[in-house]
């Protein structure tokens, strides 16, 4: 894989710049997953993050995301779906007192484009507020979907800095599973 440079870009949202961005289609819903489920959230990692370079978590075992996910106090997972199909989901992490991290947050392929990315980071932010906290955090890169940075500064996150790391990238996208590459369009 080639060394590539990754712009990474750390945002935060307080509660008073919030802007609820939630969509008026009828049939979505968002639902806690109130039973850690490692399958679960490598299925949404790897269908999501293979079109996006999502790649630290891939090798991960069966173990690793189990103890990745052993705390449901301080990670959550929500799962987005429109009329009953996963439409996508969000790990939100508690990092500290008042303080929360949308750690991934994605929609599957065949829902981007209709406004639930904003309805998904709307619920998200208003699940993090209602747990008590103040400051959400969350970062984005040059790999990440290239209207992921303009939908979270349309939530009221804002830039706070930049820092570019080289890293191994694939020429292409993985796909979601190994032998499916590339973006699904």
């Amino acid at each position: 894989m080639p060394l590539t440079d990754v712009s990474i870009t750390h945002l935060e949202l307080s509660k008073s710049d919030f802007s609820s961005r939630k969509s008026n289609r009828q049939g979505v819903s968002f639902s806690h997953v109130k039973t850690p489920m490692p399958e679960l959230n490598r299925f949404f990692y790897s269908a999501i993050g293979g079109q996006w370079f999502w790649l630290e978590r891939r090798p991960w075992t069966l173990v690793q995301w189990a103890e990745y996910l052993a705390n449901p106090e301080q990670l959550e997972t929500w799962v987005l779906a429109v009329d009953g199909v996963p439409a996508g989901y969000v790990e939100l992490d508690r990092k500290r007192d008042k303080v929360f991290e949308i750690a991934y947050l994605g929609l599957l392929s065949a829902f981007i484009g209709g406004g639930l990315g904003a309805h998904l980071l709307s619920c998200t932010c208003e699940r993090a507020f209602e747990l008590g906290g103040e400051t959400i955090l969350l970062n984005t890169c040059n790999l990440d979907h290239p209207k992921a940075r303009a939908n979270y500064e349309a939530g009221g996150f804002r830039a706070v800095r930049t820092e570019v790391k080289r890293k191994d990238v694939p020429t292409e996208p993985p796909g979601p599973w190994e032998g499916a590459h590339g973006r699904a369009e």
